[in-house]
């Protein structure tokens, strides 16, 4: 019942997200390839509406709502491999959107792979879980207002004339404090995770992994469409892999989207 709810909802995405952040090159060009795009996929000229949005794209525009309607453009061409990609860089720029989050939850269960996930500790739990509340630019300026509070609570703590007004600004400096550390370890992780531990999107419908980078190595196993896996090394065109459960081996670069 779940996957064909999936399927049902998926199918609904009939109109694409029409807005779009204008803070990029070319704001006039890009706002008629934005039009274009909406114009094709109302008229169900997916591959169309794909090519405008992709321009968009590699003409320098970065908002969100651009690759999410460029996933939805995939999805309706049955790539759900590119599709993810996408939907997972609007998620990067909208980390609380409710469509795009819901987007990638059905998805997850049209990918053919079942790949068993080794439980994170709970730190690694709440840490993941704060990282898909704010994208990056967002975080750090939350930081910076928590740091900037955080000591003016502490000055005022120790301006303060009666010992009422000081217990308050010092427990107001110290749960500010702590929030300030706890965005800032968030916001440090996700840098990390962006900048070292490379994610990749499987875009071809089948890939086998082998066990060296050439297409002489043995296939260890096999992978499909729309399944994430991390990235660790590149040699003569091919990308040691490695997926949650433990398996690792090498696969072509031009199977995968790095996200």
């Amino acid at each position: 019942m779940r996957f064909a709810r999936a399927l049902i909802v998926l199918s609904t995405l009939l109109l694409p997200v029409q807005s779009f952040s204008r803070s990029v090159p070319d704001e006039a060009m890009l706002a008629e390839l934005f039009a274009l795009g909406n114009s094709e996929y109302q008229k169900g000229n997916y591959a169309s509406a794909e090519q405008a949005y992709s321009r968009m794209v590699n003409a320098g525009a970065d908002s969100g709502p651009v690759f999410y309607n460029l996933g939805n453009a995939c999805f309706k061409q049955k790539k759900l491999g590119e599709a993810i990609f996408y939907w997972e860089e609007a998620r990067e720029r909208m980390p609380s959107d409710e469509d795009v989050r819901q987007n990638l939850e059905l998805a997850e269960l049209m990918i053919v792979d079942r790949i068993e996930k080794r439980e994170d500790s709970l730190p690694a739990r709440v840490l993941s879980a704060l990282t898909h509340l704010f994208s990056i630019e967002q975080e750090s300026r939350l930081v910076l207002g928590l740091f900037v509070a955080a000591n003016l609570l502490f000055s005022l703590y120790l301006l303060a004339g009666s010992s009422r007004n000081a217990f308050r600004a010092l427990a107001g400096s110290m749960i500010v404090g702590f929030l300030f550390i706890l965005f800032a370890c968030s916001l440090a992780w996700k840098i990390y995770e962006r900048d070292y531990r490379r994610r990749a999107v499987v875009i071809e419908q089948r890939v086998d992994v082998r066990s060296g980078p050439g297409a002489e190595n043995i296939t260890v196993f096999t992978i499909h469409e729309g399944l994430r896996v991390r990235i660790h090394e590149s040699a003569g065109g091919w990308y040691q892999i490695s997926l949650p459960n433990g398996w690792n081996g090498w696969l072509r670069q031009d199977s995968v989207r790095i996200l």
